[in-house]
């Protein structure tokens, strides 16, 4: 039998951590649902964040989450000139390009990791985020639940850009038909450009947040990656609203497999809930119709 007061405690850290799984994959769901890039160097793009954030951590003797204020603007511009230099050129080709292109890019930055750091964890040391707050007998994290909070606030605030701004008119425009947006007088490239860039930031902070209860290492990118794309195909293209959602879908059902068996296992629980929600609905749940 499964306590009810363990099956509580592991949802409440389900909805926490599935806002920030959200938060993750808002950047892969930006790119793909704008400029239909399938880009598998996203889960890496996570990695690199994580060690930025350990490494000016360190250096400047500041909690990790505070480095989002240099990292953030650093991956805004690093995804500006990776469009530049690589999407750019396979806009429109054959999935099989654009799949060996960012797979290039993945083993890049995965070689690039491990030629660094080795393949040895990296993790910051004791901060004040690191506290637990207990509410009627249940742990709360305070790291989770500070990432949580900024995860909601960032997923909001990038509802507003896209639906109250005249940029993410833009975006919209270009992502529904690409050749009516650049007639109707919309820089085609610069928004793909700035969205890669925007993808990218949000990245960065996703990795900061990451980084205040886990630990960088240059695989964990294969973990963040394979949920990204779950959270993106179930959401079926739906904004905001579906990579929230469908995040949180994937936090409490890996809360619910660590109740029900070993946390090693977690990961069964959220594929076959991913295969079974695509086998009902192969849009995905928010999809647009």
């Amino acid at each position: 039998m499964i306590s009810p007061h363990l099956l509580l405690q592991n949802l409440i850290n389900g909805v926490l951590l599935g806002l920030l799984y959200s938060l993750v994959a808002l950047g892969l769901s930006l790119i793909f649902g704008v400029m239909g890039i399938i880009n598998f160097a996203h889960g890496d793009f996570v990695m690199l964040a994580m060690y930025l954030t350990y490494v000016l951590a360190i250096a400047l003797g500041v909690e990790g989450v505070t480095t989002i204020v240099i990292t953030m603007p650093l991956f805004f511009l690093v995804g500006v000139v990776v469009y530049k230099l690589l999407i750019e050129r396979v806009l429109g080709a054959s999935p099989l390009i654009q799949i060996a292109v960012t797979v290039g890019l993945l083993m890049f930055l995965r070689n690039i990791a491990l030629a660094i750091w080795h393949a040895e964890p990296r993790g910051l040391p004791y901060s004040i985020l690191q506290q637990t707050i207990i509410i009627g007998g249940y742990v709360i994290p305070l790291s989770r639940l500070i990432a949580a909070a900024v995860s909601l606030v960032a997923l909001f605030l990038v509802h507003i850009l896209l639906t109250r701004t005249r940029f993410g008119i833009a975006v919209r425009a270009t992502a529904d038909d690409r050749e009516a947006a650049g007639l109707m007088g919309i820089n085609v490239k610069r928004v793909y450009a700035t969205t890669f860039g925007l993808g990218l930031s949000l990245v960065a902070l996703a990795g900061a947040l990451i980084m205040t209860f886990s630990r960088a290492d240059p695989y964990i990118g294969i973990l963040y990656g394979l949920l990204s794309w779950c959270i993106v195909a179930m959401g079926g293209l739906g904004g905001v609203t579906g990579v929230l959602f469908s995040g949180l879908i994937i936090g409490v059902i890996e809360a619910i497999g660590i109740s029900m068996v070993k946390a090693g296992a977690r990961e069964l629980f959220i594929y076959l809930t991913f295969l079974l929600i695509l086998w009902l609905r192969p849009r995905g749940i928010f999809a647009r119709k």
